[in-house]
């Protein structure tokens, strides 16, 4: 599945090449040294390869999954694997991609199928532990059981329960107090709507909290959840049922930025399943929100917002494999909303591009206020993930990390266990070295925000989506 690469003047597009290799549990060389709290594995998910069916897949959304993790104990040591689902069956025997992002689903029929009796199994955009077990998920309503030691394939699991979305978050967020996971999903048909649902600690099977009824869903990939609240933020990129049957077209195609409509805060009560609140604003788009959390009478919302929904074009390989890639990011933003249904207020927090916005666990679990976002940044607006970024969100104060040649993944973070400070502990991220033609985690102190280890891996790995930390403990 090796696909051949256009050279570019800043080496951006190796982060679009096919992986042509597995590993598995190989010890990697470290540079520095990695805390020895670090007793678990972090798992990175994303396209491992491009390829189905003798061409390349249109979009980056749209490139086979594949899971890379790292395991420390008395080293670091890396496997990879991609998963065995009926996606990468059907790229492998030389069958086009159908049904996907960005992919056509082969007429009418297709998408039907793609929408409801098949939903792409490509499980390449997040993990999370789904009863009890490790799983790769994505926007469709599937999720992939891998073993945690391998990453090997165990079973697609598809949910048979109340819940009837046909496109789903890829973020669903756990509550660690009330031991559930919490997500939303959209049932298209004609009576579309979103569906809040909520998947209890070592369970497989989605309890129904509420819906909403809509009469053209958006896309979302991500909300926010608060103590006592789900906000849903419904940006105006939005579609008719009819516009799913199109023939010859990708999901996404169906879409249509429509500004005049204002983007929208949907605040549900999650013990109702009510909506308390629904302010408009004007119109922004959001793939990530940061955190969340309830201020007396407002619930504030850190979240990354664009001026429009432009990136997602900006995302298909023809514009990536360049040496001049698009490098638009968004700004972290925050946003106040009162409960009442009030005039939702708005800030900057910094004059920054950021993306994959990160809090500590230690707070953005416990859906408490936090002082700083991590995230992934862009210093020079011809190279895109170039830097990360840690941001107070008080003070506005930036720190950066970059290295020359060097491309940054999205980050973590893992608290020093017993931490008396927020930023107490290490930012994890899977770099890319283009000059070496090598990835490497990375380890960034919390505070300082300067290096304190690197493992290199054997081959370079893949611009890659979403990422966790899973401690030996298994919470």
């Amino acid at each position: 599945m090796a696909a051949v690469r256009t050279p570019g003047v800043s080496g951006y597009d190796l982060g679009f090449r096919s992986v042509r290799e597995e590993i598995s549990g190989r010890e990697l060389s470290v540079e520095g040294r990695f805390p020895d709290w670090l007793s678990g594995q972090y798992v990175r998910n994303g396209p491992g390869a491009f390829e189905a069916g003798g061409e390349r897949v249109a979009h980056w959304f749209d490139g086979l999954a594949m899971l890379a993790g790292f395991s420390f104990g008395d080293g670091v040591t890396y496997t990879n694997r991609f998963l065995r689902t009926r996606a990468y069956r059907e790229a492998a025997s030389g069958a086009p991609t159908a049904g996907a992002f960005a992919e056509p689903a082969g007429g009418v029929l297709g998408r039907l199928r793609a929408l409801t009796a098949e939903p792409t199994d490509n499980a390449n955009a997040n993990v999370v532990r789904l009863g009890g077990r490790l799983a790769a998920i994505t926007e469709s309503p599937v999720a992939v059981a891998v073993d945690p030691g391998t990453l090997a394939t165990e079973r697609v699991v598809q949910f048979e329960d109340d819940v009837g979305a046909q496109h789903t978050t890829a973020h669903p967020a756990r509550d660690a107090r009330r031991g559930e996971l919490v997500g939303y999903g959209t049932r298209f048909g004609l009576r579309n709507r979103y569906e809040l649902y909520r998947l209890p600690d070592g369970h497989t099977e989605r309890e129904l909290l509420g819906t909403v009824r809509v009469d053209e869903p958006a896309y979302m990939h991500d909300f926010a959840l608060t103590e006592r609240f789900a906000v849903l933020v419904e940006h105006p990129l939005t579609a008719a049922p009819i516009d799913f049957l199109r023939p010859e077209q990708g999901f996404i195609d169906a879409y249509e930025w429509q500004p005049e409509r204002g983007t929208r805060f949907l605040l549900l009560d999650r013990a109702t399943g009510d909506v308390i609140a629904d302010p408009r604003v004007s119109s922004f788009f959001t793939f990530h929100c940061a955190n969340a959390f309830e201020s007396g009478d407002e619930v504030v919302i850190d979240l990354v917002a664009y001026g429009d929904a432009s990136v997602l074009g900006g995302l298909y390989l023809a514009d990536l494999d360049t040496s001049t890639p698009d490098a638009s990011t968004g700004q972290l933003c925050r946003y106040r909303v009162p409960l009442d249904g009030g005039r939702v207020s708005t800030r900057t927090i910094a004059d920054v591009g950021i993306e994959f916005p990160r809090v500590s666990p230690a707070v953005g679990t416990e859906m408490e206020p936090h002082r700083y976002v991590y995230g992934q940044g862009s210093a020079d607006p011809d190279r895109a993930a170039n830097e990360l970024v840690k941001i107070d969100v008080e003070t506005g104060e930036v720190w950066t990390w970059s290295e020359p040649g060097v491309y940054a993944g999205e980050p973590a973070f893992v608290p020093t266990p017993d931490a008396d400070r927020e930023d107490d502990g290490v930012v994890l991220s899977v770099l890319l070295d283009v000059d070496a033609e090598r990835s490497a985690l990375l380890a960034l102190d919390g505070g300082s925000f300067q290096e304190r280890a690197r493992a290199r891996t054997p081959h370079p790995l893949p611009f890659g989506f979403h990422g966790r930390y899973f401690p030996a403990s298994g919470k």
